[in-house]
């Protein structure tokens, strides 16, 4: 274990010491973990039509694809990646070289069975995550991470590494439930960034208002923490007859009202600034240190 510590302590020397590299990291992407406590709620749909809302914006977006097995981002763009994280933790691709390239010019990557590897890292794998990192800040403004349903570790994860999260219900009741579900385990992990909650599938703006309104009421009496409403999408033909094309409604269906919806939950995204505190550490920077100090209590 000792000689684990020293081999971590090495480096970090040839990295030119962690702290320069975590000051450099903090400078970095925002990143958006988009989650849901139950599957089929649409949280990949909307993962994707956010990110080309984003880039009307004039934001350059990285999606990453961290649902192991179903790896729905790439069903919905119509695409197959060959490499995916675990190519490049292995050191057999460079980053850059498997991000793909999908519509209005979004781009992602597929996390793959790597996704599993990057809370067990060893020294190398480290290494490579940490150069990873860099050249994401470089390239991207916002990544959004589009994780499985549920309060798995994996999931876990990547909403600790999170500068912001955004829960999606819908208004099923085990919806409702199992969104209160993995909020509370957000916040007894001490997670203090900003929770949105976004409603998918309403009638209508009031449906969606009241349903916050109600879930919130109850997280703020029994967790004491108070979560945010990003907005809604309503339920509409427009969304599956887009699925089934395997083309986003905010290109096939631009003048829609879902793509309206979603363009003002990307504008609330952008402008909502006081989301990201000043003085406490970014979203790699902090999924870094994690597995630093991981190494350390070894």
């Amino acid at each position: 274990m000792r000689d684990q510590a020293q081999g971590l302590r090495n480096l970090v020397k040839k990295a030119n010491t962690f702290e320069k590299q975590i000051q450099d990291l903090n400078n970095s992407s925002r990143v958006v973990t988009i989650t849901s406590g139950k599957g089929g709620v649409g949280k990949t749909n909307l993962t994707v039509n956010l990110a080309i809302a984003l880039k009307k914006l004039g934001i350059n977006v990285l999606i990453i694809d961290a649902d192991l097995g179903l790896s729905n981002v790439e069903v919905l763009l119509g695409t197959s990646p060959k490499y995916t994280v675990k190519d490049v933790l292995e050191g057999k691709r460079e980053i850059m070289s498997i991000v793909e390239e999908g519509p209005n010019g979004i781009k992602f990557i597929s996390g793959g069975s790597g996704i599993v590897d990057l809370a067990n890292l060893d020294e190398e794998r480290l290494l490579r995550l940490i150069e990873c990192a860099e050249t994401i800040n470089k390239y991207f403004d916002i990544v959004l991470v589009d994780t499985g349903a549920g309060i798995s570790k994996n999931v876990m994860e990547f909403v600790m590494m999170s500068d912001e999260v955004i829960v999606i219900t819908t208004p099923e009741p085990t919806s409702i439930t199992d969104a209160y579900a993995i909020i509370k385990a957000i916040i007894v992990r001490d997670f203090d960034h900003k929770i949105y909650i976004l409603v998918n599938r309403v009638q209508n703006s009031k449906e969606a208002e009241e349903i916050f309104y109600r879930l919130s009421g109850v997280i703020k009496r029994f967790l004491q923490r108070e979560v945010q409403y990003i907005g809604y999408i309503e339920e509409n033909v427009i969304v599956s007859k887009s699925v089934i094309k395997q083309v986003p409604f905010m290109i096939s269906y631009e003048k829609s009202s879902v793509s309206k919806q979603v363009e003002s939950i990307a504008k609330k995204l952008v402008y909502d600034t006081d989301t990201l505190e000043k003085d406490s550490q970014r979203g790699f920077a902090r999924f870094i240190e994690n597995i630093i100090k991981k190494f350390k209590e070894q």
